[in-house]
Protein backbone atom coordinates (compact mmCIF):
# COMPACT_ATOMS: atom_id res chain seq x y z
CA UNK A 1 0.00 0.00 0.00
CA UNK A 2 2.24 2.22 0.86
CA UNK A 3 5.33 1.75 -1.56
CA UNK A 4 1.74 2.07 -4.51
CA UNK A 5 1.14 5.60 -2.94
CA UNK A 6 4.94 6.51 -2.89
CA UNK A 7 4.90 5.07 -6.71
CA UNK A 8 2.25 6.97 -7.86
CA UNK A 9 3.08 10.55 -6.08
CA UNK A 10 6.76 10.33 -6.85
CA UNK A 11 6.53 11.85 -10.10
CA UNK A 12 4.07 14.64 -9.24
CA UNK A 13 5.77 15.39 -5.91
CA UNK A 14 9.37 15.44 -8.75
CA UNK A 15 7.09 17.83 -11.15
CA UNK A 16 6.00 20.23 -7.99
CA UNK A 17 9.41 20.79 -7.08
CA UNK A 18 10.66 21.57 -10.31
CA UNK A 19 8.08 23.98 -10.39
CA UNK A 20 8.47 25.96 -7.63
CA UNK A 21 12.42 25.91 -8.32
CA UNK A 22 11.71 27.51 -12.32
CA UNK A 23 9.13 30.30 -11.06
CA UNK A 24 11.49 31.40 -8.10
CA UNK A 25 14.65 31.36 -10.29
CA UNK A 26 12.27 33.43 -12.65
CA UNK A 27 10.99 36.12 -10.24
CA UNK A 28 14.55 36.35 -8.56
CA UNK A 29 16.94 36.21 -11.98
CA UNK A 30 18.49 33.05 -11.22
CA UNK A 31 17.00 31.54 -14.67
CA UNK A 32 20.12 33.58 -16.28
CA UNK A 33 22.46 31.08 -14.63
CA UNK A 34 20.78 27.78 -16.34
CA UNK A 35 19.02 29.34 -19.62
CA UNK A 36 19.58 31.75 -22.30
CA UNK A 37 17.41 35.07 -21.92
CA UNK A 38 15.40 34.52 -25.14
CA UNK A 39 13.42 31.39 -22.89
CA UNK A 40 12.66 33.00 -19.89
CA UNK A 41 9.19 33.29 -20.85
CA UNK A 42 8.54 30.43 -22.64
CA UNK A 43 10.27 28.43 -19.24
CA UNK A 44 8.63 30.07 -16.72
CA UNK A 45 5.11 29.27 -18.89
CA UNK A 46 5.61 25.64 -19.35
CA UNK A 47 6.42 25.84 -15.21
CA UNK A 48 2.94 27.29 -15.00
CA UNK A 49 0.99 24.76 -16.99
CA UNK A 50 3.14 22.31 -15.42
CA UNK A 51 2.36 23.16 -11.91
CA UNK A 52 -1.43 23.07 -13.27
CA UNK A 53 -1.32 19.53 -14.00
CA UNK A 54 0.38 18.45 -10.91
CA UNK A 55 -2.51 20.14 -8.90
CA UNK A 56 -5.35 18.43 -10.99
CA UNK A 57 -3.50 15.33 -10.56
CA UNK A 58 -3.46 15.56 -6.66
CA UNK A 59 -7.54 16.50 -7.25
CA UNK A 60 -8.13 14.12 -9.57
CA UNK A 61 -6.44 10.62 -8.99
CA UNK A 62 -7.79 10.06 -5.33
CA UNK A 63 -11.51 10.21 -6.16
CA UNK A 64 -10.79 7.31 -9.25
CA UNK A 65 -8.45 5.38 -6.74
CA UNK A 66 -11.54 5.36 -4.28
CA UNK A 67 -13.98 4.45 -6.57
CA UNK A 68 -11.92 1.48 -7.74
CA UNK A 69 -11.45 0.59 -4.07
CA UNK A 70 -15.50 0.29 -3.73
CA UNK A 71 -15.85 -0.69 -6.67
CA UNK A 72 -13.66 -4.14 -5.91
CA UNK A 73 -15.27 -4.59 -2.82
CA UNK A 74 -19.15 -4.43 -4.12
CA UNK A 75 -17.78 -7.48 -6.69
CA UNK A 76 -16.36 -9.20 -3.82
CA UNK A 77 -19.68 -8.92 -1.63
CA UNK A 78 -21.56 -10.52 -4.43
CA UNK A 79 -18.96 -13.58 -5.68
CA UNK A 80 -18.58 -14.09 -2.02
CA UNK A 81 -21.46 -13.34 0.06
CA UNK A 82 -20.30 -14.33 3.77
CA UNK A 83 -17.47 -12.72 5.89
CA UNK A 84 -16.20 -16.46 6.08
CA UNK A 85 -15.79 -16.84 2.60
CA UNK A 86 -14.62 -12.91 2.69
CA UNK A 87 -11.79 -13.97 5.21
CA UNK A 88 -10.37 -16.47 3.49
CA UNK A 89 -9.94 -14.11 0.64
CA UNK A 90 -7.85 -11.60 2.20
CA UNK A 91 -4.81 -11.09 0.32
CA UNK A 92 -2.01 -12.78 1.79
CA UNK A 93 0.72 -11.51 4.09
CA UNK A 94 3.91 -10.08 2.51
CA UNK A 95 6.91 -12.97 2.75
CA UNK A 96 10.37 -11.94 3.96
CA UNK A 97 11.52 -10.84 0.39
CA UNK A 98 8.47 -8.99 -0.40
CA UNK A 99 8.60 -6.81 2.52
CA UNK A 100 12.23 -6.29 2.32
CA UNK A 101 11.60 -5.39 -1.65
CA UNK A 102 8.64 -2.83 -0.23
CA UNK A 103 11.27 -1.21 2.11
CA UNK A 104 13.68 -0.56 -0.75
CA UNK A 105 11.49 0.60 -3.08
CA UNK A 106 9.55 3.09 -0.69
CA UNK A 107 13.68 3.87 0.58
CA UNK A 108 14.90 5.07 -2.86
CA UNK A 109 11.63 6.84 -3.47
CA UNK A 110 12.11 9.13 -0.11
CA UNK A 111 15.75 9.71 -1.40
CA UNK A 112 14.78 10.94 -4.84
CA UNK A 113 12.07 13.32 -3.87
CA UNK A 114 14.56 15.11 -1.12
CA UNK A 115 17.38 14.77 -3.23
CA UNK A 116 15.23 16.70 -5.96
CA UNK A 117 13.63 18.60 -3.15
CA UNK A 118 17.16 19.92 -1.85
CA UNK A 119 18.64 20.34 -5.07
CA UNK A 120 15.80 22.18 -6.91
CA UNK A 121 15.00 24.49 -3.97
CA UNK A 122 17.27 24.55 -0.92
CA UNK A 123 20.52 24.50 -2.19
CA UNK A 124 21.85 27.86 -4.44
CA UNK A 125 22.17 27.14 -8.03
CA UNK A 126 25.78 27.41 -8.73
CA UNK A 127 27.58 29.03 -11.93
CA UNK A 128 30.02 26.65 -14.22
CA UNK A 129 33.77 27.21 -13.01
CA UNK A 130 37.24 26.46 -14.39
CA UNK A 131 37.13 22.79 -14.21
CA UNK A 132 34.01 23.03 -17.05
CA UNK A 133 36.66 25.14 -18.81
CA UNK A 134 39.24 21.89 -19.10
CA UNK A 135 36.55 19.70 -20.08
CA UNK A 136 34.84 21.78 -23.37
CA UNK A 137 37.97 23.19 -24.43
CA UNK A 138 38.83 26.95 -24.43
CA UNK A 139 37.94 28.75 -27.54
CA UNK A 140 37.10 25.55 -29.62
CA UNK A 141 34.20 27.78 -30.63
CA UNK A 142 35.06 31.31 -31.06
CA UNK A 143 35.25 31.59 -34.66
CA UNK A 144 31.58 30.76 -34.93
CA UNK A 145 30.89 33.46 -32.04
CA UNK A 146 29.66 36.32 -33.59
CA UNK A 147 32.50 39.42 -34.11
CA UNK A 148 31.11 42.88 -33.27
CA UNK A 149 33.63 43.65 -36.30
CA UNK A 150 32.88 42.52 -40.11
CA UNK A 151 35.66 40.98 -42.44
CA UNK A 152 37.67 43.89 -43.74
CA UNK A 153 36.27 46.62 -41.04
CA UNK A 154 38.61 47.60 -38.57
CA UNK A 155 38.80 48.98 -34.97
CA UNK A 156 40.35 52.05 -35.51
CA UNK A 157 38.34 55.18 -34.52
CA UNK A 158 36.06 52.96 -32.67
CA UNK A 159 34.43 52.67 -29.44
CA UNK A 160 35.34 49.37 -27.73
CA UNK A 161 33.93 50.23 -23.96
CA UNK A 162 30.81 47.62 -23.98
CA UNK A 163 33.15 44.82 -25.49
CA UNK A 164 33.28 41.70 -23.78
CA UNK A 165 35.82 38.98 -23.27
CA UNK A 166 33.80 36.95 -25.56
CA UNK A 167 33.58 39.81 -28.50
CA UNK A 168 37.80 39.87 -28.45
CA UNK A 169 38.01 36.45 -28.35
CA UNK A 170 35.94 36.16 -31.78
CA UNK A 171 37.79 39.16 -33.03
CA UNK A 172 41.33 37.40 -32.06
CA UNK A 173 40.10 34.54 -34.30
CA UNK A 174 39.11 35.85 -37.47
CA UNK A 175 40.89 36.78 -40.56
CA UNK A 176 43.74 39.83 -39.30
CA UNK A 177 41.95 39.66 -35.82
CA UNK A 178 45.52 39.94 -34.44
CA UNK A 179 46.60 43.03 -35.59
CA UNK A 180 43.24 44.39 -35.47
CA UNK A 181 43.56 43.86 -31.74
CA UNK A 182 47.39 44.65 -31.03
CA UNK A 183 47.36 48.14 -29.25
CA UNK A 184 44.07 49.01 -28.79
CA UNK A 185 42.44 49.24 -25.05
CA UNK A 186 39.74 46.83 -23.25
CA UNK A 187 38.84 46.65 -19.74
CA UNK A 188 37.47 43.20 -19.27
CA UNK A 189 35.34 41.34 -16.83
CA UNK A 190 35.77 37.79 -15.84
CA UNK A 191 36.80 34.52 -14.09
CA UNK A 192 40.10 33.76 -13.72
CA UNK A 193 41.59 30.07 -15.04
CA UNK A 194 45.53 28.50 -15.88
CA UNK A 195 46.85 28.61 -19.13
CA UNK A 196 47.88 25.82 -19.14
CA UNK A 197 51.26 26.40 -21.09
CA UNK A 198 52.38 29.29 -19.60
CA UNK A 199 52.69 29.72 -15.85
CA UNK A 200 53.21 33.67 -15.54
CA UNK A 201 49.50 34.44 -17.45
CA UNK A 202 46.29 33.65 -16.68
CA UNK A 203 43.22 33.42 -18.54
CA UNK A 204 40.38 35.48 -18.33
CA UNK A 205 37.15 33.72 -18.78
CA UNK A 206 33.45 33.83 -19.59
CA UNK A 207 30.97 31.19 -20.88
CA UNK A 208 28.74 31.99 -23.81
CA UNK A 209 25.46 30.88 -23.61
CA UNK A 210 23.53 30.14 -26.92
CA UNK A 211 20.86 28.03 -25.41
CA UNK A 212 21.51 26.92 -21.89
CA UNK A 213 24.47 26.09 -19.17
CA UNK A 214 24.61 22.13 -20.61
CA UNK A 215 26.00 23.99 -24.12
CA UNK A 216 27.69 26.74 -22.62
CA UNK A 217 31.17 27.26 -24.60
CA UNK A 218 34.33 28.86 -22.58
CA UNK A 219 35.98 31.74 -24.17
CA UNK A 220 38.99 34.22 -22.74
CA UNK A 221 41.56 35.85 -23.56
CA UNK A 222 45.59 35.68 -21.90
CA UNK A 223 46.41 38.29 -19.35
CA UNK A 224 50.06 38.38 -18.87
CA UNK A 225 50.84 38.67 -15.13
CA UNK A 226 53.66 36.95 -13.51
CA UNK A 227 53.19 35.51 -10.18
CA UNK A 228 49.37 35.72 -10.49
CA UNK A 229 48.69 32.31 -8.14
CA UNK A 230 49.75 34.10 -5.41
CA UNK A 231 46.78 36.98 -5.81
CA UNK A 232 44.21 35.93 -7.92
CA UNK A 233 42.63 32.39 -7.08
CA UNK A 234 41.58 30.68 -9.78
CA UNK A 235 37.87 30.89 -10.35
CA UNK A 236 37.88 34.47 -8.53
CA UNK A 237 36.26 37.35 -11.17
CA UNK A 238 38.60 40.03 -11.72
CA UNK A 239 38.40 43.48 -13.61
CA UNK A 240 41.61 43.63 -16.16
CA UNK A 241 42.12 47.09 -17.64
CA UNK A 242 45.09 47.18 -20.11
CA UNK A 243 45.99 46.89 -23.41
CA UNK A 244 46.85 43.89 -26.05
CA UNK A 245 50.08 43.53 -26.79
CA UNK A 246 52.38 40.34 -28.48
CA UNK A 247 52.51 37.71 -25.87
CA UNK A 248 55.34 37.97 -24.14
CA UNK A 249 55.24 34.12 -23.09
CA UNK A 250 56.56 32.57 -25.95
CA UNK A 251 55.35 29.03 -24.57
CA UNK A 252 51.80 30.12 -24.42
CA UNK A 253 49.20 29.04 -27.13
CA UNK A 254 47.33 32.25 -27.15
CA UNK A 255 49.75 34.75 -29.62
CA UNK A 256 48.34 38.41 -28.46
CA UNK A 257 47.82 39.00 -24.58
CA UNK A 258 46.25 41.77 -22.25
CA UNK A 259 48.91 43.56 -20.49
CA UNK A 260 47.02 45.05 -17.52
CA UNK A 261 47.49 48.69 -16.17
CA UNK A 262 44.97 47.80 -12.97
CA UNK A 263 43.52 44.50 -12.00
CA UNK A 264 40.68 44.48 -9.44
CA UNK A 265 39.07 41.95 -7.65
CA UNK A 266 35.35 42.04 -7.95
CA UNK A 267 32.51 39.67 -6.58
CA UNK A 268 31.12 37.53 -9.43
CA UNK A 269 28.34 39.20 -11.46
CA UNK A 270 24.21 38.38 -11.12
CA UNK A 271 25.04 37.70 -14.90
CA UNK A 272 27.98 35.98 -14.96
CA UNK A 273 27.52 34.51 -18.26
CA UNK A 274 27.43 35.99 -22.17
CA UNK A 275 25.30 35.83 -24.87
Amino acid sequence: MLERLLSRWRGVALTLFTVVATVWLSMTGGLSLYIHPRYFVFTSIMAVIGGILAIAAIAVTPGRDDHDHDHDHSHESDALGTSTTRRGNRRPRLGARQRIAVIASTTVTLVVVATAFVALIIAPPVTLSSAAVENRSLNANAQTVDSPISEGETLRGRDTSSFTVKDWAAMLRQGDGEQQVLGERAKLVGFVTEDPDAPDAFILARFVVNCCAIDAAPVGVAVHQPGWQGTYPVDSWVEVDGAFVTNPSASSAERVALMPTTITAIDQPSDPYVY
